[in-house]
């Protein structure tokens, strides 16, 4: 994985975090999700010294068994960090009422500080939808000077279907949304006009590839270009189911269809391949997809605030499902910062 990219104002750096490790960097805030998955506080627990306070995202749940989760994870933020605070927002399926209350929040703590914030958001059970919007409103609205964002690695079974479901039930497997997909255009990450029937599209490619390409088959790209995550690529023949491989063979028939790997964790090769997608682009615009992982999506993020020409779609399932996904690595951190504002320079002294 390459360490380092400059896009457009931006730089981003990623690398593993060493267990214990004390951050050189000073945050106004950090950030995390309360989440029902074990892995959720791991990040946090492997860093030292953040003085800084934590605000955990807490998403309204849709039944008993996840509120109950929940509430058990926030007691373990509580013995890492006791004077935490909790930010009550609607199911995360309901982002128009979500976005508007996070905006708030971030510009009323931009107000308190008067100037930029830097802020350290861990990812990884905070749903993409909400990663790409704090990215795309921070930097767009300047609210933000540096974001560093940490990420923890999890394992999912992508090789078993659903245990008990009844024959008549097997389609396209739901590895943790559940319902119709909607597709869902990320407030300020949007292209400068409006593009229709003149588009590429990139993607990036998760372990629903049955759910995948109905979504996909919607917009009728010019150019589809297709993002698959390296240690469970279909293109290396990796256990999957046989639904999974023909949605995924049925994605490469599309015309002018385009596949690479980029590893699970590598925000800098996303970033670059979309790059390098643009420039060969004979189309007015591009659409960026982000299905795949978070660090795929941080990735798309940043090629999209570099070219005014893209815009970027999230999938907005009707539920999620509550799958509990352990820790599979070590934590990834990625520094993101403007390049241009003074800020950022004084917060690395």
């Amino acid at each position: 994985m390459a360490d380092e990219l400059a896009v457009g104002d931006f730089v981003v750096r990623q690398r593993k975090l060493k267990q214990n490790e004390v951050l050189k960097r000073t945050y106004d805030l950090v950030v995390a999700g309360l989440s029902w998955e074990s892995r959720g506080p791991t990040a946090f627990a492997s860093l030292k010294g953040l003085d800084a306070p934590l605000t955990l995202f807490k998403f309204m749940s849709r039944s008993e068994d996840v509120e109950t989760a929940k509430i058990a994870q926030l007691e373990v933020f509580r013995k890492l960090r006791a004077d935490l605070g909790v930010k009550e927002l609607e199911a995360s399926t309901d982002a128009e009422k979500n976005f508007a209350s996070i905006k708030a929040w971030l510009q009323d703590l931009y107000a308190k500080a008067e100037r930029p914030l830097s802020i350290l958001l861990d990812v990884t059970c905070i749903p993409k939808t909400y990663v790409l919007y704090l990215i795309g409103l921070g930097f767009s609205d300047e609210l933000i000077a540096r974001m560093d964002c940490v990420y923890t690695p999890g394992k999912y079974d992508l090789v078993s279907g659903d245990a008990g479901a009844p024959p008549a039930l097997t389609g396209p497997r739901s590895l943790l949304s559940e319902g119709e997909w909607h597709s869902r255009q990320i407030p300020y990450l949007e292209a400068s006009e409006y593009i229709a029937n003149d588009a590429d599209l990139l993607v990036t490619l998760g372990g629903e590839l049955g759910l995948s390409l109905p979504f996909i088959e919607r917009f009728e790209p010019r150019r589809l270009g297709l993002i698959c995550i390296e240690e469970t690529s279909p293109s290396r023949d990796a256990p999957m189911l046989g639904s999974e491989r023909m949605a995924y063979e049925e994605l490469l028939r599309e015309p002018n269809a385009i596949q690479v790997d980029i590893k699970l964790c590598d925000a800098v090769g996303v970033a670059r391949h979309a790059v390098t997608f643009m420039e060969s682009s004979i189309a007015r615009g591009t659409t960026m997809m982000a299905i795949g992982s978070k660090p795929h999506a941080i990735g798309i993020a940043l090629a999209a605030l570099a070219n005014p020409r893209v815009e970027v779609v999230c999938r907005t399932p009707a539920s999620y499902r509550a799958v509990d996904v352990q820790a599979s690595g070590d934590p990834m951190l990625y520094e993101i910062e403007d390049r241009f504002d003074p800020l950022t320079y004084l917060a690395s002294r």
